[in-house]
């Protein structure tokens, strides 16, 4: 036992540090297997948490000791000078955690896991380095628990590793028959269960990592070099300007690197030289490839490695060459061509000839298959005869079809379904599309090596590449990288594997009739394809059975194939099942590997405007993850698109089924509303002008245009640069127009978008003159459709930022119905009701007086347990203005909320801390004896002290506000003074912000009225630099800065510095002020610097 925890941790070698784990994603997993055991067990097995190991944990903590001094807080724990200890103790009287300040850090000790859990609770973003370092510290950690007889040393000598257990197992069941059952006994052996299960988890998971390691072999690279090199010289689109290896030399089992490195798994080197970058030496060894550092002076490779792993040379090129990168893909499919051209000329003659022959018979068969299909499917036949396209096919007969099928009239055939370059490439058009001759072929009687060409597949099919799936995922893996960190979508797709049922008797009949269909569009003609189109339609191909027989056929190649021929019914068709077969995330993925997004881009500019609405709506659908967006920027996309919303004026015809003009834009839209995801595709709208023909097609009063338009617009909100321009367009108007509709899709993106752009002042002001309040109050009540209860809260609460608005929402009850949002809801709507009570209760006294008396003041303090960021910054806010009501402070007191705000300032994150301290602010003030309530938290002042020392202007801003604040109380004034806060406020003295400067000043003025404080300021040279606060053009920062200079100025040397920086003339104007506290502020300055020059003359004369 222990044995796969052991073996799964990686050391860092002993000529290095030692008794240090290696920086691995191996030993990252482990240790997050091990933190959530702990965890876990703590939450779940609460009794196995209390057994007391047989040695403790004991290691050295980075942590700073204030972070445990919340533990002091209860009875179980007791702090000290020289650390913290708990109260319970085992029955040698040692703690059963000791944490001890030593130098360096601190030293923890813990018997118990539960003891263990509350430390890793309290380390916030350190956890895995606190088990990291316990784990260094105790290599054998089921010894540490158990004791030395489940030592994996010991399991591994011996063999018997489980014998323990068992011996555990046999002595509790005679204790149960002797009726002595020991409960420390039955605890200890579950605990050892436990272990056991996390033991065999692990297990599991390296068994799974060791299934996924690849090994290069000395012939897998080799294959892959002499590609390369077919690709590489002064040719045209060449990829490499040479690649070569370093040595000659060949051992028998194929490596070229010298035996010592072939003992470390090295293959062999080579010199790779790209068209736009330097040229670099990497290194093939049996992990993968990477970049050494190069060539020594004496010609010998560097072996060092100075650059990551990947798993195939061409993985490496394309991320450190982007020509490499473009032009390896226009090779993609010239490997079967070099493998043709190797052939001699007779032997292509001869199995063209065969070819042609068995195809011919084919092609004949297909029409009488296709017509076949046509009688079966009664839909299809109706459909079929409804169309124009299908019409022109009954026409034609069956019998005059295998008449006309020769000759010239064979050639126009072939012509009208002429396969790409891709299928000649793949020698798959042969067998697919080639017809027979005028004249029958002369059959010859010699050998004909046969090759077995299967139907391709999404998942079969040579990407662009020309090799595996993984060379396709490291392909995307690059793209992403131009493409990075623009999406409003939580995460991207992610692949999923296909659901295949276990057996072919579970496939439905839908599965059989598809495959048998694909086979006609296969080996079919013209008219058999467009009949098969046809029949595809009528099946649903929303089903997952039908999409997997789809592409295990090869369908989805045809379909894409399809896109390229010259008939306009033949692209239809196929458009049309692409359109819907797209909604799936596997098939929108193969369609993308496969080449297919290019082709849908280039028919935006058809002249068909049937074709340019769907291929407009199957971009919609593709372009739903990150490397379909950038293919079709890159491909010229976008620009299209934004030209096909443009002139939404010509109609369409009911009776031919023509598009109108305003069906592209709205097919256009969609288009452009996938797209609009990426951050580089939101100013390439932008670039092509796509704003104003958004804002013109927002002003129709269909909704089911208005709906892509705004969430094209919802999307591209986020950049600063859109917001200003839907304002300036006078999209707003419209946008109000949306919510005041009947359809909630419409209404939620609508607030959205006013949600995103309320920041500003002039928006939130259009959005009131418009009358789009009235209608976001009324959403609040909409509690069944959570994303747009989420949407309508989050636009109530920017506009809630104008006092003009909360005006407005104070007459329509917004308050009770915010307030009746604050339980049963998900944390995105909880972060904007509470956002908007804030805003609400800052700017009017009754809307505080509301919020009591709604009862919201007590959900808010609950919501401080919380672990959400966001809605934590929101909250402390909110309590904040509550808490300048004096009704309201005594029911946050009662609910302990000044100590859930005191706590939030061990808080990582500098906003959350921020908002606590200002929150602290208005609750000190109004807290009935609050000194009193302040020094009761153990901690407390010497924790707000330190954040003194934070590197963040608003954190440094509201503590010394909250100082000011607390210092009014002698006692707690004392107590700032004994944590060194004078000397801290001093270094804080050269800051140039306004708003620090304020807040500083008051700190510094209330913290001279302790004792000898002022000199120990003139000590720290604090003085002088007060003075140029004096000339900023703040008159807040005048008035702190004269109290500040007031009290200061008590002190005679403090007065002397004053008058050497040139205070004098500054006070002297502000004695002038309106401001009465900074008139009596300067004079009493200037009163106490003339005495004291007074004084100096009166001595002089005695």
């Amino acid at each position: 036992m222990g044995a796969s925890l052991s073996s799964r941790i990686e050391w860092v070698s002993a000529s290095d540090t030692g008794g240090k784990l290696a920086f691995s994603k191996s030993n990252e997993g482990v240790l997050m297997e091990v933190l959530k055991f702990v965890e876990g067990l703590a939450r779940d097995h609460p009794r196995e948490a209390t057994v007391v190991f047989q040695r403790p944990f004991c290691w050295k903590s980075s942590l700073d000791f204030s972070v445990f001094e919340s533990l002091a807080a209860g009875e179980e724990y007791t702090a000290s000078g020289t650390g913290l200890v708990s109260a319970a103790k085992m029955n040698n009287g040692d703690p059963f955690l000791s944490i001890s300040k030593v130098q360096g850090g601190l030293e923890v000790k813990a018997f118990r896991f539960k003891d263990l859990q509350k430390i890793l609770s309290l380390s916030g973003e350190q956890k895995l380095k606190q088990v990291q370092l316990c784990l260094e510290a105790n290599p054998d950690p089921v010894a540490v628990i158990m004791g030395p007889a489940f030592s994996s040393s010991v399991g591994k000598s011996s063999g018997n590793s489980n014998n323990t257990l068992l011996e555990i197992h046999e002595q509790l069941a005679r204790e149960k028959v002797h009726g002595n059952e020991s409960e420390e006994l039955d605890s200890s052996f579950r605990l050892l269960l436990l272990l056991n299960s996390l033991d065999l988890k692990l297990l599991h998971s390296s068994v799974k990592e060791m299934g996924k390691e690849i090994r290069l072999s000395p012939k897998g690279v080799e294959i892959e070099v002499e590609l390369l090199k077919k690709f590489s010289g002064p040719k045209e689109n060449s990829c490499l300007e040479k690649i070569e290896y370093t040595s000659q030399m060949v051992f028998s089992n194929g490596c070229q690197a010298p035996p010592w490195r072939q003992v470390l798994g090295d293959i062999c080197y080579i010199t790779v030289k790209p068209l736009d970058g330097e040229e670099a030496c990497v290194t093939a060894s049996t992990e993968g490839f990477f970049i050494n550092k190069g060539m020594k002076a004496n010609g010998e490779v560097d072996y060092d490695r100075a650059g990551d792993h990947y798993s195939t040379l061409v993985a490496l090129l394309k991320a450190k060459s982007k020509q490499f990168a473009e032009n390896i893909v226009k090779q993609e499919f010239s490997y079967a061509s070099v493998e043709q051209e190797s052939s001699g000329a007779q032997q292509q003659q001869v199995e063209q000839q065969v070819r042609q022959q068995r195809m011919q018979d084919r092609m004949l068969e297909g029409v009488d298959a296709a017509a076949e299909v046509a009688n079966q499917t009664k839909q299809s036949k109706e459909k079929a005869l409804a169309s124009p396209e299908s019409k022109a096919v009954q026409r034609k007969s069956v019998g005059s079809e295998r008449k006309r099928f020769t000759g010239s009239t064979f050639e126009t055939a072939k012509m009208i379904a002429q396969p790409s370059d891709k299928w000649k490439s793949l020698s798959a058009s042969d067998d697919l599309f080639t017809t027979a001759p005028q004249s029958p072929p002369k059959m010859v009687k010699t050998r004909v090596s046969t090759r077995v060409i299967t139907p391709p597949s999404a998942g079969s099919r040579p990407t662009k590449s020309g090799s595996s799936v993984k060379s396709r995922h490291n392909r995307d893996s690059f793209d992403d990288l131009d493409d990075s960190g623009s999406s409003s979508e939580a995460s991207e797709e992610e692949d999923q594997q296909d659901r295949r049922p276990e057996s072919n008797a579970d496939l439905p009949s839908e599965y059989w009739q598809i495959q048998k269909l694909i086979k006609y569009l296969k080996a079919g003609n013209q008219t058999a394809t467009v009949v098969a189109l046809c029949s595809l339609m009528d099946v649903d191909l929303k089903l997952d059975a039908s999409q997997l027989a789809i592409r295990d056929s090869g369908g989805l190649d045809l379909l894409i194939n399809l896109l390229e021929t010259n008939d306009v019914k033949c692209k239809i068709g196929a458009l049309r099942i692409l359109r819907e077969i797209s909604q799936k995330t596997q098939t929108r993925r193969a369609i993308v590997d496969l080449g297919g997004l290019p082709m849908v881009v280039q028919i935006l500019s058809s002249d068909n405007r049937e074709l340019k609405c769907l291929a407009a709506e199957t971009i919609a659908n593709v372009a739903k993850f990150r490397r379909a967006r950038r293919i079709v920027r890159l491909n010229g996309g976008i620009k299209k698109l934004v030209y096909l919303t443009g002139n939404p004026g010509r109609p369409g015809s009911p009776v031919s089924g023509e598009r109108s003009d305003l069906d592209i834009a709205k097919s256009a839209a969609m288009g452009l509303w996938s797209c609009s995801r990426s951050k580089h595709n939101k100013f390439a709208l932008l670039k092509a002008g796509a704003v104003p023909l958004l804002a013109k097609l927002l002003q129709c009063e269909q909704e089911d245009v208005m709906i892509p338009v705004v969430g094209t617009l919802q999307e591209c909100a986020s950049e600063r640069v859109y917001q200003e321009l839907i304002q300036s367009e006078g999209m707003v108007q419209h946008l109000v127009r949306g919510l005041k509709t009947e359809n909630k899709e419409l209404q939620k993106h609508c607030a959205s978008t006013i949600f995103k752009c309320a920041e500003s002042d002039s928006t939130r002001t259009l959005v009131r003159e418009f009358g789009g309040l009235e209608p976001l109050a009324a959403l609040l009540t909409k509690t069944d459709n959570k994303d747009l209860l989420s949407a309508a809260t989050g636009a109530v609460w920017k506009c809630s930022k104008s006092p003009k608005n909360v005006a407005v929402f104070k007459t329509l009850r917004v308050i009770e119905n915010l307030v009746s949002l604050l339980s049963n809801q998900p944390e995105e709507v909880l972060v904007n009701v509470v956002g908007a009570l804030g805003e609400c209760a800052a700017q009017d006294p009754d809307n505080r007086v509301s919020i009591r008396k709604a009862g919201g003041v007590i959900p808010l303090v609950q919501l401080l347990t919380g672990t959400n960021q966001a809605l934590l910054i929101n909250t402390t806010k909110a309590i904040g203005a509550c808490a300048l009501d004096t009704e309201s402070m005594t029911v946050i007191d009662k609910q302990d909320g000044v100590r859930l705000l005191w706590s939030l300032l061990k808080s990582p994150n500098t906003e959350v801390q921020s908002s606590a301290s200002w929150a602290i602010c208005p609750c000190i003030e109004n807290a009935k004896d609050a000194g009193e309530l302040v020094r009761s938290f153990v901690g407390g002042l010497e924790l707000i002290v330190g954040l003194l020392k934070s590197s963040d202007e608003e954190v440094l801003a509201s503590v010394c506000a909250a100082i000011a604040k607390i210092a009014k109380d002698e006692e707690n004034l004392g107590v700032f003074t004994d944590h060194g806060v004078v000397p801290l406020l001093a270094k804080l003295t050269h800051i140039t912000s306004d708003s620090l400067r304020k807040h500083l000043t008051d700190a510094i003025a209330r913290c001279c009225m302790w004792r000898n404080n002022r000199v120990a300021f003139g000590q720290a040279m604090a003085v002088a630099p007060l003075v140029s606060y004096l000339q900023s053009t703040d008159p807040q920062v005048h008035r702190s800065t004269a109290c500040a200079l007031h009290q200061l100025s008590k002190d005679p040397d403090n007065c002397i510095t004053m008058h050497e920086a040139g205070v004098v003339q500054p006070l002297l104007k502000m004695v002038g002020s309106t401001d009465p506290i900074l008139q009596e502020a300067a004079a009493g300055c200037i009163s106490n610097i003339r005495q004291l020059a007074l004084a100096n003359e009166k001595a002089k004369f005695k």
